[in-house]
């Protein structure tokens, strides 16, 4: 699972600042994209972080703009303030509340790639996690298949492990009712 968009903004050393729809930061953000693009959309697959510095972008372009990276699903968009742009224009934050797209202040002294790094760091430790799960439950259905009780232990442990049901089909694919957890 991507971590949320509230995660990587409470990321001190980023320095980032909601700046609209801050009711929506759970999104989970699986990239950042780094674009200067009129339409970026094309590049994007859905849960992105675009950052910009809107170089290519006036007041104008904002309607149109957040509504193709709602439309494609994007995670926020970050705006980095400082080169093309004092502030974020009014307009953005505006049209990224009215829309629910989570709008994003970028201070000039951050770097974009630092964004980039953090949101892949985190990306690499959530991976390290679910691997770490599956390998540890791996090892209980081990433990359970060398019980006494046999395909029962696995079938229990294995409900327990999915927390649900777990049926047990016979090479005739009838089921087993006493081998199945409710």
């Amino acid at each position: 699972m991507a971590p949320s968009l509230r995660r990587v903004v409470a990321m001190a050393p980023l320095r980032l600042r909601v700046l609209a729809a801050a009711g929506e930061l759970d999104r989970p953000v699986r990239w950042v994209a780094v674009s200067e693009l009129e339409d970026p959309t094309p590049f994007l697959e859905g849960g992105e972080l675009v950052l910009t510095t809107g170089m290519r972008l006036g007041a104008y372009d904002a309607g149109p703009y957040i509504s193709r990276l709602v439309k494609m699903g994007a995670a926020g968009l970050g705006f980095g303030v400082g080169l093309s742009h004092e502030e974020v224009p009014e307009e953005y934050v505006r049209v990224a509340n009215a829309r629910g797209l989570p709008l994003i202040e970028v201070h000039r002294d951050t770097p974009f790639i630092a964004i980039g790094k953090a949101v892949s760091e985190l990306l690499a430790a959530e991976q390290y996690e679910e691997l770490s799960r599956a390998f540890a439950a791996q090892g209980r259905l081990t433990r359970a298949a060398l019980q006494p009780e046999g395909m029962h232990a696995i079938v229990d442990r294995l409900a327990k492990e999915v927390d649900g049901w777990v049926l047990l089909l016979d090479e005739s694919e009838k089921a087993h009712p006493d081998l199945f957890n409710i």
